[in-house]
């Protein structure tokens, strides 16, 4: 013991509540477009149906983000069987704000051209999508790291 104070557990409990309410506001936005809603919707553009909709259907996505929102919960419970879910579901958000940001910028010429609110909305989205991959990152190595200082 070196004396300094164990961060690792309220880091956690910030990620994990991070991660939770990201997933959550995902799939409240995606259940109110796929139940009819149209407010934001011309905001994600051409990008948002490159990205997901050949994918998953609208209420796939939904599915997937509380699942997503799940994850989290069940690795603070240090179910280790999740692990691996939760490092797929960190690769596909991560590739998922990547992705749009380099449509954003350096790939912008080879989608259609996009509306302003769409612009806007990618250069808002994308980084939130890769704060909800380093959240649900981080409480998988916490949990990780925890689990393996219990042997």
């Amino acid at each position: 013991m070196t004396g300094e104070p164990d961060l690792r557990g309220p880091l956690a409990t910030i990620a994990s509540q991070g991660a939770v309410a990201l997933a959550l506001l995902y799939a409240s936005l995606r259940a109110y477009w796929a139940l009819g809603g149209q407010t934001l919707r011309d905001s994600v553009g051409v990008t948002e149906h490159v990205l997901s909709d050949p994918w998953l259907s609208p209420w796939g996505l939904v599915v997937a983000a509380v699942v997503a929102a799940l994850l989290p919960l069940g690795l603070a419970r240090r179910w280790r069987a999740l692990q691996v879910p939760a490092w797929i579901v960190v690769l596909v958000l991560a590739l998922r704000g990547f992705s749009g940001l380099l449509l954003l910028y350096p790939l912008r010429d080879l989608v259609p051209p996009m509306s302003g609110a769409a612009d806007l909305a990618l250069a808002v989205y994308s980084p939130v999508f890769l704060l909800w991959a380093f959240l649900l990152g981080t409480v998988a190595v916490l949990a990780r790291t925890d689990a393996a200082n219990e042997r």
